[in-house]
Order: C-alpha cells, then sequence, then structure tokens
C-alpha cells in the first residue's frame, strides 16, 4: 500500500486535471488501506515550509512558532510511556519559547536515532519524500525563479490535500484522524507552512472544520487512549489562552497588516477552543472510568489555576462556560476548587468574571424544576455546598467592587445564588451558616434582595 502511495504522490505534481481525477479515484478506492506511514508521508508534503529557513525572520514570528511549538505532539500517538510523558508538560511551568517536537524539524537535520519529525517513517520513505518535494522545489529553477517553485508547491499541497479529504470522509471514525488533525493543525499555525497562499490557509481551515469537527463521526475504538489525547487538550488550552502579541520587529504596522495578524490570531484561538470540544467529545465518547479521568480534571484545574493568577493568560470566560456546559462533569469536580478560588484570587476582574461561571455549575448541579426525588438530590448536593457558597458571599460583600459594573455583577451573582437556595428551601441553613458580619454587609449592599431571603426564613 505504501508503494501505492507513494506512487500517486510521485503524479501529483506535474499532473494534468484528468490525472488528478484519476489518482483521486484510486486513491479513493485504496483508502480505507492507506497505513500511518503512508499518512504521514502525505502529512510531510503539508508541513513543508513554504518559506526557506534562510529568509525567516525569526523575531517576527515568534508568537506564531510559538503556537505551533504548542501543537507539536503528534508523535504522542506511537511514542513509548517515557516520550509521552516528556511532551506532555506536566509540571506545567514550560516557557512558551520551548519547543516540544517543532514544525520547524522538517528542514533541520535529523539526529541519528530521532523520529521526532516524521513519525517513524523509514530512511527510504523519507528519501523519496525528499525527493519529490526537491524536485518541485528545483521545478523550472532556470525558467522563472524561486516565486514558480513556490506556487508547485502550493499546488502540490492543495492536490495532497484533496487526498486527505478524500480518507478524512471515508474515515471518519478511524482513530488514524488524530494524527491527521494533529499535523494540520500544526501546519495550519505555522505561518511558514502556508505563506505567500492564502488559499492553502483556508483550505486546511476548512479541512479541519469540515472533515474533522463537523464530521459525521469521530476517532473511536479501544486504540484511542487518554495517553493521546491528554497532551492535545492540555496544548490546545495553553493555545486557546495565548494573548495577542504584535510584531517584534514591526516599528509601525500598517492597519493592514494589524488587522491581519489580529484576524490570524482569532482564527488560530477559534481552532485551539473547537479542538478543545472535539476532544473532549471524543473523551467521553470513549467511557474512560472516572479513576483514569483525573488527568483530564487535573489539566482543567491547572487551567483556571493560572485563569485566576496570571494576567498573561487570555483564555475567554465564554470558552469556560460552554465547557461545563457541554460537559458538565468537569464543572462538577472542579466546583468547590473554584470557589476557593473566586475567595482567594488576588484579581478582582478574575473573581467577578468567574461568578457566571460558578453560576453555569451550580444550574447543573441543582434542579429546582425536578420530580420529588430529584429535588431531594438537589437539596443534599447544594447543602453540602452551603459552607464555601457562604463563604464566597461573604467575601463578596465585605469587599465590594469599585467599579459600578463589577459592583452590579456581584449583585447579580448573590440574587441568583438566593434564588436557588430558596427554591430548595435552604434558606435557613444558609442563613445559619452566614456569619454575622456578612449579615450586616449583605443587608448594606443588598438591600431588598438580602431581606427578601430572611423573611423566607421566617
Amino acid at each position: 500500500m505504501d508503494v501505492l502511495v507513494d506512487t500517486l504522490l510521485s503524479l501529483l505534481p506535474q499532473s494534468s486535471a484528468p490525472m488528478r481525477s484519476a489518482i483521486e479515484q484510486v486513491f479513493k478506492y485504496f483508502c480505507n488501506d492507506v497505513t500511518d506511514d503512508g499518512l504521514l508521508r502525505m502529512l510531510r508534503v503539508i508541513k513543508k515550509d513554504l518559506k526557506p529557513a534562510r529568509h525567516q525572520d525569526t523575531d517576527s514570528e515568534d508568537n506564531d512558532e510559538d503556537d505551533e511549538d504548542l501543537l507539536g505532539i503528534e508523535e504522542a500517538e506511537e511514542s513509548d510511556e517515557a516520550e509521552t510523558g516528556e511532551t506532555g508538560e506536566s509540571d506545567g511551568q514550560t516557557d512558551d519559547s520551548e519547543a516540544v517536537v517543532g514544525v520547524e524539524a522538517v528542514d533541520k537535520e535529523i539526529p541519528e536515532g530521532s523520529d521526532d519529525s516524521d513519525g517513524g517513517m523509514d530512511d527510504d520513505a523519507m528519501f523519496r519524500m525528499d525527493t519529490y518535494l526537491a524536485r518541485i522545489l528545483k521545478e523550472r529553477k532556470n525558467q522563472a525563479g524561486g516565486e514558480t517553485a513556490h506556487s508547485q508547491l502550493v499546488l502540490f499541497k492543495l492536490r495532497v490535500l484533496s487526498l486527505l479529504e478524500i480518507y478524512l470522509h471515508e474515515n471518519p471514525g478511524k482513530p488514524q484522524v488524530l494524527k491527521v488533525y494533529s499535523n494540520l493543525a500544526q501546519a495550519f499555525v505555522n505561518p511558514h507552512t502556508t505563506e505567500g497562499s492564502e488559499q492553502l490557509g483556508q483550505r486546511i481551515w476548512g479541512i479541519l472544520q469540515k472533515k474533522i469537527f463537523k464530521a459525521k463521526d469521530y476517532p473511536k475504538g479501544e486504540s484511542v487512549q487518554l495517553s493521546m489525547l491528554e497532551p492535545l487538550l492540555e496544548k490546545n488550552l495553553k493555545l486557546a489562552s495565548k494573548p495577542f502579541k504584535k510584531k517584534k520587529s514591526v516599528v509601525n504596522p500598517s492597519k493592514k497588516k494589524q488587522s491581519a495578524s489580529w484576524s490570524r490570531h482569532k482564527m488560530i484561538t477559534s481552532l485551539a477552543q473547537q479542538s478543545t470540544f472535539w476532544i473532549l467529545k471524543i473523551i467521553e465518547a470513549r467511557k474512560f472510568p472516572e479513576s483514569e479521568l483525573q488527568r483530564v480534571l487535573d489539566i482543567f484545574q491547572d487551567a483556571l489555576e493560572t485563569y485566576f493568577d496570571s494576567k498573561k493568560f487570555q483564555m475567554k470566560s465564554e470558552f469556560l462556560k460552554e465547557i461545563v456546559r457541554r460537559r458538565p462533569w468537569i464543572g462538577h469536580h472542579l466546583f468547590e476548587f473554584l470557589l476557593d478560588k473566586c475567595c482567594s484570587s488576588k484579581s478582582e476582574f478574575r473573581r467577578v468574571e468567574a461568578l457566571d461561571l460558578v453560576i453555569e455549575i451550580l444550574k447543573s448541579l441543582v434542579s429546582v424544576t425536578a420530580n420529588e426525588s430529584g429535588r431531594a438530590a438537589s437539596k443534599k448536593t447544594l447543602k453540602n455546598h452551603l459552607p464555601k457558597l457562604c463563604h464566597v458571599i461573604k467575601e463578596l460583600v465585605t469587599n465590594m467592587p469599585e467599579k459600578q459594573s463589577r459592583r452590579a455583577e456581584v449583585r447579580k451573582f448573590c440574587s441568583r445564588v438566593f434564588q436557588i437556595i430558596s427554591s430548595l428551601n435552604l434558606s435557613e441553613p444558609f442563613l445559619q451558616a452566614l456569619e454575622p458580619n456578612a449579615h450586616t454587609a449583605c443587608e448594606t449592599q443588598l438591600g431588598d434582595v438580602f431581606l427578601a431571603l430572611k423573611k423566607l426564613e421566617r
């Protein structure tokens, strides 16, 4: 099968339209049998830099290379436990500038014994692939210079993307889709992969959207392991939280360039967010035992910790709310941790912003419209959390924000909590758990909202 893939790839660069159609038909017929090596040969073409290394402006692309580094984890799918642990960045303190498995490795000499760049491709396969790429880059070199070589490589990439699109359409539930996803995501966030070709970037984006995130199926089976998914999840959460950085080497960038950079940043953030939702869907579908999901929960707890403690962590609260809305079990496990951070965080902005997240989790934890047994279970659950809820409200009303908009958010939060408490007939235990000085502060800061709750107790 690898020989067939090699043959089709060797025919693609200079093929006519009828030949390309025939190649696609043949590939569609045999694509169910394409090996991992065959896929990697195709993906290697997509990840080939369009911009030669000697022309790359390292200062101006620092941010993009950091993004690329964060997604350099496709080898976690095949590596041993030691390698998986190394790429997982479990200490959470790795600097963004540290490369894990960089896309730029495609163009650098690979040390003997290393397979970081090519995921197990044998020497012959790598030689053949380099031959295809070298032939394209040198094609018509003396006729029209580097621009022709550039355009030829872009066309080759687009044609290989057509084959990958066929593969994804025919095999949406195969574990290998994870391999295709991680490599295409790398290619998208690395600016040198699509240098000078907006069409190429849009094509990769379209395949990720239509053939992976919105496909009729997703990777399944026993071979889809948490060891593959956890690094992907962690790195996408980091990518979704990266702030927008202006290019260091550009003194006065034009509005057009600024707009293009901002648009690219938003697309990369969107890619990371959608990737997170997709990975969580795969994790939930596998029905892993709760005991095996601790690392997943730790990843989210680490993200929340950084969300509260670091101004550079730019993850949107709406994104966090959507995560717990779609996967309530994550919010349930992190609820008490979140309440603690709402009390202890030094950032007033983060503390107030997170109140909506607390309400979102509360809504999934308790149900005020359930039947009798459901209400009893909700009442028991909420009663267990009353002490910490009381502490949060005490901290909020005794340290009210100065900004009027934030004060309004605190009042809205307290009102929502009081509504849930009163609907489950827990007003009395709540007021008993609330400290005397908190009573006074609630009366002063919340007025009628708190007085109405006290009347229900009587």
